[in-house]
């Protein structure tokens, strides 16, 4: 499994930005027209890099002319290639991509001021009992990880978080209903402020 981090800051001027849209205009229209509407700058340009990324990636697999599709959940795949699998996820000026040759999900978050009550929705009653709830550096980088299984599974913020329960000893995710199964993870602090994890399936013979 390999991971891609990127600012989108790089694109912030208009030569970089001009190029790299008529790149990804080629290689994905709709993300070419959503980012176009798109008003934020910064929303923008995250768009923009995430769009980058994945011809980045394709080129280094030797896709030429991917189609990019989304499954029903909004998860996107090359068309035509299922042995090349990716995830994408951005917060702030980064822009984060895991890929290789099986499922993974990724997720990146600068940290940010939670409260308690967002920590009360996204872990579960043993996790609530175990963590100290106002510690926010902690608290994002759980979140993270669970966000990184939610989009393994495919389901992505569908996926109702307390279902799952991490143990960092092991580091594992084990959904609780029985439903998704058991997976990996890796949590990194790419900067000071910003936490990142990345999940795929035990069941794969892997080296994180």
């Amino acid at each position: 499994m390999k991971i891609i981090i990127e600012r989108i800051d790089k694109y912030n001027n208009e030569e970089t930005y001009a190029k790299a849209a008529e790149v990804v205009r080629k290689t994905e229209p709709e993300r070419y027209e959503r980012i176009c509407r798109i008003k934020d700058g910064d929303n923008k340009l995250r768009a923009l890099s995430a769009g980058m990324l994945i011809k980045d990636v394709c080129d280094k697999c030797g896709i030429k002319d991917p189609v990019i599709c989304r499954d029903e959940h909004g998860k996107p795949y090359i068309d035509g290639h299922p042995e090349v699998f990716f995830n994408l996820s951005h917060s702030g000026k980064f822009v984060a991509m895991a890929y290789g040759d099986r499922p993974v999900g990724i997720d990146i978050q600068e940290t940010r001021n939670v409260t308690e009550s967002f920590a009360k929705r996204i872990l579960n009653g043993s996790e609530i009992d175990k963590y100290d709830l106002s510690d926010i550096k902690t608290i994002c980088r759980l979140w993270t990880i669970k966000e990184a299984y939610s989009k393994l599974t495919g389901l992505g913020l569908s996926y109702d978080f307390r279902d799952c329960i991490i143990d960092t000893e092991e580091k594992t995710v084990t959904d609780t209903t029985g439903k998704y199964g058991r997976a990996l993870y890796r949590s990194f602090r790419p900067q000071g402020n910003v936490y990142m994890s990345y999940a795929v399936y035990t069941d794969d013979k892997v080296q994180l």
